[in-house]
């Protein structure tokens, strides 16, 4: 057992010589994308309303002036909604969840088409405890409704990304972890407990991250687009590569081996989906990421330069301001 040990030990000492370890672990981290980008979203101000409604009903909700991610999540019944710039109605059963992306377009949710429609604004005055009651007193229907508001700084990054409305129907495959999100969200909008308003924040960010999720796997889900792109098991590999090593020199070809693709079907297929070059890109999220640097540390702006891959902090200085006009 001795001479075991001695030959353990001895192997780990060889191991560990310099000239035996490399400059980089053998197991390297890489970022995921889409949680790099919703995890630098700093969710602000979330309400939530539980209407609980009885056939007939209808609210009208006005624009919004504030960049607000908005849901809806119809616990049972059934009903209409109705956005301005679109001519059919779209039917919601009970289960679905539909997302407002930082839209400003109103909409109207009612039981039936004829139904008298009333301003939100009004049903808000009905309002004891998060809920409110409203209706002709026939077939019920609940929503869980909410809202919560980003920074200004993150708003322009999610709605390039994510498409303005969301639908995702119940039939639709869905992952139990999303399913007891929806569930929980439910049950704690009915009978809020101790510290409710904060488990329903950390149950709005969820919701979104799953609804996020299951979209970009859905039929429904546009073939082009940031979303497309995380999908496509060539071009998701360069640009978690990019994430993960925003100061390292790329260059196309090296994305494109990242890829598993030769340069020039890498760099075809990288504009026609995301409508950008892979440098155009990776300079944009750059600059993103150096304008949360500027914003929330102390780092000069030779140390975010170089955080970020430019040798030379007037060249990025320069990139800087002309993202920033």
């Amino acid at each position: 057992m001795a001479r075991e040990i001695d030959a353990i030990k001895l192997g780990l000492a060889s191991a560990l010589r310099p000239e035996n370890m490399t400059e980089r672990p053998v197991f390297e981290h890489r970022m995921d994308p889409l949680s790099e980008v919703f995890g630098s979203m700093k969710i602000q101000d979330a309400i939530y309303t539980r209407l609980e409604a009885t056939a007939p009903w209808g609210f009208y909700y006005p624009e919004n002036r504030e960049p607000r991610i908005r849901f809806g999540l119809l616990v049972r019944g059934s009903a209409l909604l109705k956005l301005k710039n679109q001519r059919q109605a779209i039917p919601l059963s009970a289960g679905d969840v539909f997302i407002s992306i930082l839209s400003d377009e109103p909409f109207t949710l009612v039981d039936h088409p004829r139904s008298r429609v009333a301003d939100y604004r009004e049903l808000r005055k009905l309002e004891v405890d998060c809920v409110i009651h409203y209706g002709g007193g026939g077939a019920p229907t609940t929503l869980v409704s909410g809202s919560f508001g980003i920074g200004a700084f993150e708003a322009p990054l999610i709605s390039t990304i994510l498409p303005r409305y969301l639908h995702l129907r119940l039939e639709q495959s869905r992952s139990h972890a999303f399913q007891s999100v929806l569930d929980l969200l439910a049950e704690e909008t009915a009978q809020p407990g101790i510290a409710s308003s904060r488990l329903i924040s950390c149950l709005y960010e969820s919701l979104f991250v799953y609804a996020i999720r299951a979209y970009a796997i859905s039929p429904a889900a546009p073939p082009k687009g940031w979303l497309a792109a995380m999908s496509d098991k060539h071009l998701s590999k360069a640009i978690q590569a990019m994430h993960s090593g925003i100061d390292r020199s790329w260059s196309v070809a090296s994305l494109a081996r990242e890829a598993r693709m030769s340069r020039s079907a890498f760099a075809l297929k990288f504009r026609t989906v995301l409508g950008q070059t892979p440098l155009e890109y990776l300079t944009q999220w750059r600059m993103y990421k150096a304008g949360g640097m500027i914003r929330s540390s102390h780092m000069s702006f030779s140390e975010v330069a170089s955080a970020i891959g430019y040798v030379s902090e007037g060249s990025f200085s320069r990139v800087f301001r002309q993202a920033s006009v």
